[in-house]
């Protein structure tokens, strides 16, 4: 009983947060919902963060695994001495149809995961990811590819 009621709850903050149906596996953070768009049939798994400081688009079919994060905006190390002098980074975030984010990783400012793309747990992803494409690591690179 207290197991159906927790996914209950989950379900009613998926949908209060993107006001739609979201699958939801764990307890998540939106910083800003009303910059974050998501498609349909998309899974929300447990400790995920997404910032939504300029815009997030997730598309359909879309899966976020546990403990990853989403952020569109930060810090910028170039031109870092103090505090005056510090800039930073915000540019929107795509994730296209289809795509897999694994536990852990990390999609930086300006970044498009192509369609049906994986991203492998604990990546940094600092670049587009092209459709069809397997990448890992810190930064991402490309480590295979996924065939139709």
């Amino acid at each position: 009983m207290l197991q159906r009621l927790r996914r209950y709850w989950l379900a009613l903050k998926g949908y209060r947060k993107f006001g739609k149906r979201v699958e939801v596996f764990g307890n998540f953070t939106v910083i800003n919902p009303k910059n974050v768009r998501i498609g349909t049939r998309c899974a929300i798994n447990h400790d995920v963060f997404i910032l939504g400081r300029t815009g997030i688009t997730i598309e359909d079919d879309v899966v976020l695994s546990a403990r990853c994060m989403l952020l569109d905006g930060g810090l910028q190390a170039a031109g870092f001495q103090s505090t005056e002098t510090r800039g930073y980074k915000e540019e929107p975030i795509t994730i296209q149809r289809g795509a897999w984010v694994g536990a852990g990783a990390i999609i930086l400012p300006g970044v498009t995961v192509g369609s049906r793309s994986i991203i492998g747990a604990g990546s940094v992803v600092t670049r587009d990811v092209p459709p069809n494409t397997i990448v890992a690591g810190n930064p991402a690179r490309p480590i295979g590819s996924i065939d139709s």
